[in-house]
């Protein structure tokens, strides 16, 4: 790993400092795939998180065993170093060399974490079937537009915090569903949560959040996320992602389901749109 790898992993887990955070972001603003490095950081964090607590995550129990030997081997003529850990499935004793060890058996568990927490067996227009239909499609991109600007004031303000360290907890509280601090953190992609509030799309009582490009990229662009519960008969699947037809039009837009859980994503770009996708789907576990 290089320093300009090192940096852009410390600025993912948020141990830069105010001078070094700016750096990295004017180079996020220059290079998009400075900011694409620094998101496959996160999301690969994530997925590491979930294979080390998540037992149907983790690496094949042959090669992890024989990892397990490898480590042990080595670490016969030194004192190894123990790691307790709550669930079963993670290499728990390692030598002075263990960090590639460790690295292989939990990099093979985040790949598959990763195909996993993203994978969508298909794609559709979100005009097909029951999703949404033109009329409703051009309502999401008018409050979008409305309310990423302040052209309007966002309704029900007042009901949820405006921190984002404290939003996905209100959030859960509100919906009675979990909801993913990480999913909701769009900051590697040079995006900061600006306000989240009550919407009647795509139903009453759905909450619409608004992230703002940070001033440092030197981008104006937006981002709206809807959050919903799921409801049968919605015709949205578990393992499908639905499109607007064009995604060069103004406000590109997708729709999917995680788990009893259904978001509308919609932005001023198709580039800015499937990278907060990917972002988010990643991270929602």
């Amino acid at each position: 790993m290089n320093d300009l790898d090192r940096k852009l992993a410390a600025f993912a887990d948020g141990e830069l400092d105010g001078e070094q955070n700016l750096e990295v972001l004017k180079l996020m603003a220059k290079d998009p795939s400075v900011a694409q490095r620094v998101a496959d950081h996160q999301q690969l964090r994530g997925a590491v998180a979930k294979a080390m607590t998540d037992p149907s995550m983790s690496a094949p129990s042959d090669l992890r065993d024989k990892i397990m030997r490898m480590a042990e081997a080595e670490s016969s003529e030194a004192a190894p170093t123990h790691i307790t850990t709550s669930k079963p499935g993670v290499l728990a004793v390692i030598g002075r060399w263990a960090p590639a060890a460790v690295a292989a058996v939990l990099l093979l568990g985040a790949m598959v974490a990763l195909n996993q927490s993203g994978a969508f067996s298909s794609e559709q227009l979100i005009t097909q079937g029951q999703v949404l239909n033109a009329s409703l499609v051009g309502q999401f991109e008018n409050r979008h537009i409305k309310c990423a600007r302040h052209i309007t004031p966002m309704h029900g303000t007042d009901q949820f915090p405006q921190d984002l360290t404290a939003l996905p907890g209100a959030l859960s509280s509100y919906f009675d569903q979990p909801i993913n601090q990480e999913a909701l953190n769009l900051s590697a992609l040079g995006y900061e949560f600006d306000m989240a509030g009550l919407c009647v799309l795509p139903g009453k009582g759905s909450v619409h959040i608004v992230y703002q490009s940070l001033a440092s990229t030197g981008q104006a662009d937006t981002l709206s996320l809807w959050l919903r519960p799921f409801e049968a008969g919605s015709g949205i699947e578990p393992d499908q992602l639905y499109k607007t037809a064009n995604p060069e039009e103004q406000c590109p837009m997708l729709v999917w389901r995680a788990g009893d859980m259904v978001y509308y994503l919609v932005g001023d770009s198709h580039d800015a749109v499937e990278r907060a996708f990917d972002a988010i789907s990643r991270n929602q576990g």
